[in-house]
C-alpha cells in the first residue's frame, strides 16, 4: 500500500480487515543517527526510558520533528519517510503491524469503529502520525501483546488479536482525551491520581502516596485536583470507597463487619459513620433495602 495523507489506509476504515503484528522489538539506543527510511507497515515507537527525536520527511527539504521522552510514543503511518535521532541513552519498544483479511475472533476494525467513536476518530486521523503521552496504559497493553506473541509464536492466536485491538482502543481513548483536554498535562496528572486511587482504594493510602504516583508534590496535586475535579483528593477517595462498599453490600454476602477492610477504611465505627453520611442510611439498612428491592423484582417476574 502506498503512502497517503491520513494515519491509516482507507482499507482500515472500509474493508473487513484486522490488524496483524508482524514485527516487534525492544532496543536500547545510545548515540545514534538513522537515515530516512520507510516501512510497509504502521509503526508504534514507544520510549520506555530516555529521550529521542523522530523526524518525518515532509518533502521539499522540510521535516516535522517530534521530540519523545519517557512515556511518549508516536504512531506512524506505513510508507512515511522518517528517521530516528538519539543523542543520549534511549530504550524503545517498537511494534509494526499491517492489515489482514484472514478471519479472526475479533470483529473487523470497521465494525469496532462503528461502535466506538474514539476508535473511529483514530482511524480517520488526517495526519501521517500521532504523538501522545501515556500514563502507562498503552505500554501495559503493548507489553502484554508482545509477551503473548513470544509465547505463542507466529501471529499469536486469538488472545494476541484481542490484545492488538486493546492497544488500538487505548491509543484511541488517549487521543480523544488529549483533544478534549483544555489542560492536557494537568488532566494527565489528575488521571494518574484517579487511576492510583481506583487500584489502591482498599489500602491505607495517603495523599502523599497518591501524589507520588503522579510525581507531584502533595499540595500541588491537591490544588490541581480540586480545580479539575471540583473536590479534594481525599473527598474523591472517600466517595469512591463508599461506592465500592455499596456494590459489596448489594451484590455479595461479605459480612457487614468486614466490609471496611475491603474498602480501605480503618475501623468499623468510622466506616459506619462515613457510609451513613454518604448513603443516608447505615450499612445494615442499605443491605436490607437492596434485598427488599431484589425480592420485589422477583415477585413481579
Amino acid at each position: 500500500m502506498g503512502a497517503h495523507k491520513g494515519l491509516f489506509h482507507e482499507a482500515w476504515k472500509s474493508g473487513d480487515c484486522r490488524p496483524r503484528v508482524h514485527a516487534y522489538y525492544f532496543k536500547e539506543w545510545t548515540v545514534y543517527r538513522m537515515d530516512h527510511h520507510t516501512h510497509d507497515s504502521t509503526e508504534i515507537m514507544y520510549v520506555m526510558t530516555g529521550e529521542c527525536l523522530v523526524a518525518i520527511d515532509g518533502g521539499q527539504g522540510r521535516e516535522s520533528v517530534h521530540p519523545l521522552r519517557k512515556g511518549d510514543f508516536i504512531v506512524l503511518n506505513a510508507n512515511i519517510r522518517h528517521r530516528l535521532q538519539v543523542d543520549r541513552a534511549c530504550r524503545m519498544l517498537n511494534v509494526e503491524f499491517d492489515l489482514s483479511v484472514v478471519d479472526g475472533v475479533v470483529p473487523p476494525l470497521r465494525r469496532l469503529a462503528e461502535e466506538d467513536a474514539a476508535l473511529d476518530a483514530l482511524l480517520r486521523s488526517p495526519g501521517p502520525s500521532v504523538t501522545l503521552t501515556d500514563p502507562d496504559e498503552v505500554l501495559h497493553a503493548l507489553k502484554s501483546l508482545v509477551l503473548e506473541l513470544d509465547l505463542q509464536g507466529g501471529d499469536g492466536g486469538a488472545l494476541a488479536q484481542l490484545l492488538m485491538a486493546q492497544v488500538l482502543f487505548r491509543i484511541a481513548r488517549l487521543l480523544a482525551e488529549s483533544r478534549l483536554a483544555g489542560l492536557p498535562q494537568a488532566d494527565q496528572y489528575v488521571k494518574q491520581a484517579i487511576a492510583y486511587m481506583q487500584e489502591n482504594y482498599d489500602r491505607d493510602i495517603m495523599l502523599r502516596d497518591i501524589a507520588g504516583a503522579a510525581n507531584l508534590h502533595p499540595s500541588y496535586l491537591q490544588r490541581l485536583f480540586k480545580r479539575q475535579v471540583g473536590q479534594p483528593v481525599t473527598a474523591y477517595l472517600t466517595a469512591h470507597r463508599m461506592e465500592r462498599a455499596k456494590m459489596l453490600l448489594s451484590h455479595t454476602d461479605i459480612p457487614i463487619a468486614d466490609i471496611c477492610e475491603y474498602v480501605g477504611v480503618a475501623g468499623r465505627s468510622y466506616f459506619h459513620a462515613l457510609f451513613k453520611k454518604h448513603a443516608g442510611m447505615t450499612p445494615v439498612e442499605y443491605r436490607s433495602a437492596q434485598e427488599r428491592h431484589r425480592w420485589n423484582i422477583n415477585e413481579k417476574l
